[in-house]
């Protein structure tokens, strides 16, 4: 699993040059509303991350741990 913050333009999300290149696949995007305090950000980080964990620790996805 891969986390990336990435730019909307209006139209389309615009990726950051160096993760350019990743294989293609599925992806899950949050949009924040840009005034979020920094203490309200890594709180629903942390939740998220727990939901993440149990959806995608798995033998089957076991594979993209080492990429």
């Amino acid at each position: 699993m891969h986390v990336i913050k990435a730019a909307f333009d209006g139209e389309k999300i615009v990726l950051p040059s160096d993760v350019r290149g990743l294989p293609p696949g599925e992806v899950i995007v949050v949009f924040g509303n840009g005034t979020d305090s920094r203490d309200e950000t890594k709180a629903w980080t942390r939740v998220q991350e727990a939901a993440f964990e149990s959806a995608w620790s798995n033998d089957d996805d076991a594979i993209y741990d080492a990429l």
